[in-house]
Parts: structure tokens; sequence; C-alpha cells
């Protein structure tokens, strides 16, 4: 017979080796300004819906988002609405706003 402790050592050996480890991201998420108004007044919108994504207007692929946010920060852009619609995905959202955040140090809000 094995003793009992061998068998935990076991078990607990097994499920180490066949777990995975991920770490998790964050993104800071900057909410509207109040009705008091004292929050800046964006300088860029960015809609995020299923069929793409849109910087003021125009539209842009996701790989060409970080060069607009670029060209954004560089013309003295400070904060950039995110305008997600109904259909955009969470994923897609992610996507946006991390590209944003990477690119340059531009204040993000998103709006409901």
């Amino acid at each position: 017979m094995t003793p009992l402790v061998d068998i935990i050592f076991l078990l607990l050996l097994f499920f180490m080796l066949s777990s995975t480890f991920t770490t998790f991201g964050y993104l800071e998420l900057g909410a509207p300004a109040g009705t008091g108004g004292s929050g800046g007044v964006p300088n860029a919108f960015v809609a995020v819906d299923e069929t793409g994504i849109r910087v003021n207007g125009a539209r842009v692929a996701l790989e060409d988002l970080a060069e607009e946010a670029r060209k954004l920060s560089e013309t003295g852009a400070e904060t950039v609405l995110v305008l997600p619609r109904s259909r955009a995905s969470t994923q897609q959202l992610v996507d946006v706003m991390d590209a944003l955040k990477k690119a340059s140090n531009l204040s993000v809000i998103v709006a409901r």
C-alpha cells in the first residue's frame, strides 16, 4: 500500500506540471469628465465597430493605428475619445486602446 503523502505529492507534481501560468495585462481606462466639465476636450475621435477603425472619420487599419496616434501626438493632440459602436467586440476595443497607449503619450477616454 502507498502512503497518502506519496499520492498527494504525485498529484501536486502532476497539477503543477500540467498547468499553465499566464500573466494578465491591464489597461488604464479614463472616464469622461463629470458634469463639472473639469476634463480636457478630446482632440481626436476613434470609432471602433465590426467593420474596422476610424480616426477622425478616416478608415485606418489596426496595423496603422500606432502611426496615426504618433501623428496625432506630434500635431499637439493630448486626449483621444474612443467610441465603441454597438457591434464592436471587446477584443477590438482592447487592441485599439493598446495600440494607442503604446504609440504615444495620449490620454485615452472610452465613451459608453
